[in-house]
């Protein structure tokens, strides 16, 4: 097969003052034709899928305030996807079949928030928080499929609405020229779909995570000794649900669970 594509990006930019910037970009994606190649595709299914092609809109502002202790980046963005190219699993003669597919159109389109603060010559603060639409706009049920697949106005999957993420740190520097170093983070998503189909046994829902850490530090030598406890809420969540048949599978995290361990890192 022969295609040809075009993909680029344009933006311009104007600074309001020497601290604050705006900007505005427009963006093209292209993604080229695709085949099926599961196990268990269909005879029909062996034409090639169409190019996937997508427009990006971005407006946003960057601020460096207070004596530049303070970064904060505010974007707002819009998306639209044509023949957007998904996997479907589909139930052909009581077998479960995937297939890739031109799903139909998507959008996305939303708002980000992340900022930075050197409160003091120790402590430090930072986060971000972002609100993403995330919509199936028409969906292109393939031949054969149930009437179930009609999932218009439906959640594109691994797409929360919400996620957010807040991090501290605080050095204490000790006067034999060693840093202690202090730190904890807590991210959370709102509930996400992993099934283009919206079954209900592939929803995760909601969760927070939350870790910390203590280091010691000798950057004139290059190097860092830390512990850490990753998920010590002990909040178990999965990042990928897919059903076969009266099974759901689950894909189980390193940090599925809480557990502690020891990080050395030595810069040459």
């Amino acid at each position: 097969m022969d295609e040809d594509g075009k993909s680029g990006r344009l933006g311009l930019q104007y600074d309001l003052s020497d601290s604050v910037m705006t900007y505005i970009t427009y963006s093209r994606g292209y993604k080229g034709p695709a085949y099926n190649v599961f196990f268990n595709m269909q005879p029909r299914d062996t034409e090639a899928l169409k190019p996937e092609t997508s427009n990006t809109w971005e407006v946003g502002v960057k601020a460096t305030t207070w004596n530049n202790r303070l970064t904060t980046n505010l974007a707002v963005f819009h998306s639209d996807y044509d023949n957007y190219q998904a996997n479907f699993f589909d139930s052909v003669a009581g077998q479960v079949v995937t297939r890739l597919i031109n799903a139909g159109s998507v959008s996305t389109e939303g708002v980000e928030l992340d900022y930075a603060l050197q409160a003091t010559g120790k402590l430090k603060f930072s986060g971000a928080l972002s609100y993403t639409k995330a919509r199936i706009d028409t969906f292109a049920c393939p031949a054969g499929a149930a009437a179930s697949c009609n999932v218009d106005g439906k959640t594109l999957p691994y797409s929360p609405d919400w996620k957010s993420y807040v991090r501290a740190d605080y050095t204490i520097p000790l006067d034999n020229g060693l840093d202690i170093e202090l730190g904890t983070d807590y991210s959370w998503q709102s509930e996400v779909q992993y099934d283009i189909s919206q079954n209900p046994d592939t929803r995760q829902g909601a969760y927070g995570i939350w870790n910390a850490s203590v280091a010691l530090a000798d950057y004139n030598s290059g190097w860092r000794v830390a512990l850490l406890g990753k998920n010590l809420a002990d909040k178990s969540y999965s990042p990928m649900l897919a059903t076969g048949g009266n099974y759901v599978y689950r894909s189980v995290p390193r940090d599925d669970e809480r557990y502690f361990g020891v990080q050395l890192r030595k810069d040459f």
